[in-house]
């Protein structure tokens, strides 16, 4: 790691270009200041870098509505087939339960339990207290995890979600990442593995938690990390602004009433095909090219924007 960004930086003065890092999942807490020392040290030199972090731990999503930690084990796999209901159904049967205990027993899964996390009903939350993994809800239960799993579901008619994440875990690491110049918002994934993450929600939950909770923030610092800075970092030339001959670009957003539900399992893809969404409470309007594209959460028809290419 110590040599990457002092190697990048020499090509980007010698050759004039701007380059961003993203976060490696395989960092340690140790490693991340002094990538960010170094970043800054180039910059110093000349060199355009740049970093992206979330703006909160991201990871996969599991449950029965789609995979669990456990499906290595056959009576787990097999549910897979099966509508939420029927899933339940077996989830209820005391002897194919206990099947599913044991195989599960027999051949764990290469995952460290402390580190999946029960989300909650209701408002989103992803700063995870440890007494909310699932190792600390089976010993809660006096149970296996495996066993914890079912139950935490049963209690939820299979709808329980538990988050893995797997990149920027530790919220004081994003804080000091979000904190630095050199370091840019990025990394909402959403529309790749849809069956297992969710993080097009990052923008929001910025809002919500950085902003509105923590008070970390400014609202006018938050709308300027989420907007205009990332434009001038991409060279998208009158973005982010609103200013005469700007492109119209608008969120209407009720902030005092802003919401962020935890996500949900739905089939609504063509061939019956899933994926998790996760919806919001507040944007009121969105604006593409000065038209309105989204009244709420519905989109009225307009399509009044255009694809961006490179020069």
């Amino acid at each position: 790691m110590d040599h990457v960004p002092n190697e990048l930086a020499k090509s980007l003065r010698e050759f004039g270009q701007e380059h961003v890092l993203r976060w490696w999942p395989e960092l340690s807490e140790s490693d991340r200041p002094k990538l960010l020392e170094q970043i800054s040290a180039s910059a110093t030199r000349g060199a355009q870098i740049f970093a992206q972090s979330t703006t909160r731990g991201i990871g996969v999503l599991f449950g029965f509505v789609n995979r669990t930690p456990f499906d290595r084990a056959p009576s787990w796999r097999e549910l897979r087939t099966l509508k939420l209901e029927e899933k339940v159904a077996k989830l209820r049967n005391p002897e194919y339960r206990a099947t599913m205990i044991q195989e599960a027993l027999a051949d764990p899964p290469p995952i460290e339990f402390n580190q999946i996390f029960l989300l909650p009903q209701g408002e989103a939350r992803y700063d995870h207290r440890a007494d909310e993994s699932l190792a600390a809800h089976a010993q809660r239960l006096g149970v296996s995890p495996a066993e914890a799993f079912i139950t935490l579901s049963i209690e939820r008619d299979g709808k329980a979600v538990f988050n893995y994440p797997f990149l920027n875990p530790s919220f004081d690491a994003v804080q000091t990442m979000l904190d630095h110049p050199r370091v840019v918002i990025g990394l909402g994934d959403s529309g790749a593995h849809v069956g297992q993450i969710m993080d097009s929600s990052l923008p929001t939950y910025f809002l919500k938690y950085w902003v509105k909770e923590r008070q970390h923030f400014t609202l006018e610092q938050a709308i300027r990390k989420l907007t205009l800075d990332t434009a001038q970092l991409f060279g998208i030339q009158n973005r982010g602004v609103i200013r005469q001959g700007a492109y119209a670009d608008l969120n209407v957003i009720d902030y005092d009433n802003l919401q962020l539900p935890s996500p949900t399992f739905v089939q609504d893809l063509p061939a019956g095909g899933s994926r998790y969404i996760q919806k919001s409470v507040g944007y009121k309007h969105t604006l593409v090219n000065g038209q309105v594209f989204m009244d709420g959460l519905e989109h009225t028809g307009t399509c009044a924007g255009r694809v961006l290419r490179s020069a």
